[in-house]
């Protein structure tokens, strides 16, 4: 088996990079393109010298543990603790692909240096699969990030309305004070009302109710709105009941993972 190593080093150092930007991707460590190819370049130039020099498994073991401290030096800037997490995650990430270049190869030979695989996919093509997986593991992180902010915002209410309850997910909208006569109002979709108290469509459109006026950036609507029996909101593992509060009921409501809108007014009583 012919390995150049000329590309040998170019491989070396697309993997190395993309370790490196999936650590920075994770912890959000200060660095710079530079410094993460600089530290790619190190990492491939280790690689060679253990393949030509070394043939003793203990020291190739020592070479690579070492070499993989000097590339989180040379690419982050951070504590001794975040360094050392940063090299943990290196680590995992370096053998979440080896074990994906393995998955995908016909043949393994195991050698004085390390692990040689023969896959049916060209070295080349893996290189660019697993410049696209750190591009996409950078959009799905973004993608995951946003929904932890999201679900921190959100709490279990129960709404009792004619004997009945339903239990729902409320979502904090922190810019949302619509309010009733200094009352706060809770705002669900049409759906869980129906659910609560039910009814059909045809039913909730004769019912006798007031309307409340709110304004978002896209403009201005009435929502209708109904007194029930009680809402009990969880915080904390706490319970807060409100007794006869106002729901105003959205029939156009964007279902995500809630299924209400509740206003910071509910924290402050």
């Amino acid at each position: 088996m012919t390995i150049y190593i000329e590309s040998f080093l170019i491989q070396n150092i697309l993997i190395n990079f993309c370790l490196l930007k999936l650590v920075k991707i994770t912890t959000h460590c200060k660095t710079s393109f530079f410094k993460m190819l600089l530290s790619s370049i190190v990492g491939a130039a280790f690689s060679v010298f253990v393949v030509i020099f070394l043939k003793n498994n203990l020291l190739h073991n020592i070479v690579k543990l070492l070499c993989g401290i000097l590339m989180i030096l040379l690419a982050f800037k951070g504590s001794k603790k975040q360094t050392i997490f940063n090299f943990i995650l290196l680590f995992i990430y370096t053998y979440a692909f080896g074990g994906f270049i393995t998955s995908i190869s016909s043949k393994t030979f195991v050698t004085s240096f390390g692990i040689v695989t023969a896959s049916k996919f060209s070295i080349e093509l893996v290189c660019v699969i697993i410049i696209a997986l750190t591009f996409i593991f950078e959009k799905v992180t973004k993608h995951i990030k946003f929904k932890i902010k999201t679900n921190n915002l959100i709490y279990p209410i129960t709404l009792f309305s004619n004997g009945k309850s339903l239990k729902i997910n409320a979502y904090l909208d922190t810019g949302n004070l619509l309010n009733y006569s200094g009352l706060p109002v809770v705002i669900i979709n049409l759906d869980s009302f129906l659910k609560l108290n039910n009814i059909n469509l045809i039913e909730y459109l004769t019912l006798n109710c007031e309307k409340i006026l709110t304004n978002t950036v896209t403009g201005s609507k009435q929502l209708n709105m109904f007194k029930i029996d009680k809402l009990e909101l969880k915080i904390d593992g706490k319970t807060r009941t409100f007794t006869s509060p106002y729901v105003a009921v959205n029939r156009q409501f964007t279902k995500t993972n809630y299924d209400a809108l509740l206003g910071p007014l509910f924290f402050n009583n």
